[in-house]
């Protein structure tokens, strides 16, 4: 054997056990992996593939779904308003409304007899000129949180009250225009505000509210 050849095994042995030297070193100084744990490649290969534990993987928690859906039916949380106030004890809002006028017994009868009656002057103020002579008055309007709604009909909302032997038609607000000028409205509650409607039976101390339907 030449002098090269063996200068050239011994060389080999040298890188060799420098390498495994090196190794001994590592796994000595190395920090051991925690215990129970595995490689990631390694536990997923563990656990076998549903379609349920893919969806689990993607979707966001319960807590963090959009429109505080939840888990159960994704149902959206719905918040309903406050109901309002009743209307203040004692209030004309508070006193119940009828469309009858025979609802209310031998007080709604005188009631009907008497606005037939006055039926004429409450036709005059759909006048152009008495509108344009009514313009510039004030026109009073219902108070309540939930008018009828306008359906192109103009109704007036009547207050009653009883006295000893009559009823008083305290005012006569605007439950619903439609359409009707200021003039116009204003005419038909200057005639029918503070009018006193003859009944003998009539005893003090009932309050009723009647809607009236101003027609030509």
């Amino acid at each position: 054997m030449t002098n090269g050849r063996l200068v050239a095994i011994g060389a080999a042995g040298i890188v060799v056990f420098m390498a495994v030297a090196l190794y001994a070193v590592d796994r000595l100084t190395g920090s051991p992996a925690p215990a129970g744990s595995a490689a990631p490649d390694a536990a997923a290969a563990a656990e076998p593939w549903t379609p349920q534990s893919a969806a689990a993987a993607v979707r966001p928690p319960d807590n963090d779904l959009p429109g505080g859906l939840g888990a159960v039916g994704l149902t959206p949380t719905v918040v309903k308003d406050a109901p309002p106030p009743p209307p203040p004890r004692g209030s004309w809002e508070a006193v119940a409304v009828t469309s009858r006028a025979a609802s209310l017994g031998k007080v709604g009868v005188a009631v009907g007899q008497d606005l037939n009656e006055l039926h004429g002057e409450l036709s005059a103020c759909f006048d152009e000129d008495a509108q344009a002579r009514n313009a510039g008055s004030s026109v009073a309007a219902v108070g309540d949180r939930s008018p009828q709604a306008d359906a192109g009909v103009t109704v007036l909302m009547l207050q009653l009250e009883t006295m000893n032997g009559a009823i008083r038609i305290v005012d006569a607000p605007v439950e619903a225009r439609g359409g009707a000028s200021d003039g116009l409205l204003a005419c038909a509650q200057s005639k029918l505000r503070g009018r006193v409607v003859p009944y003998p039976d009539a005893r003090a101390g009932d309050r009723h509210r009647l809607l009236h339907t101003l027609m030509p």
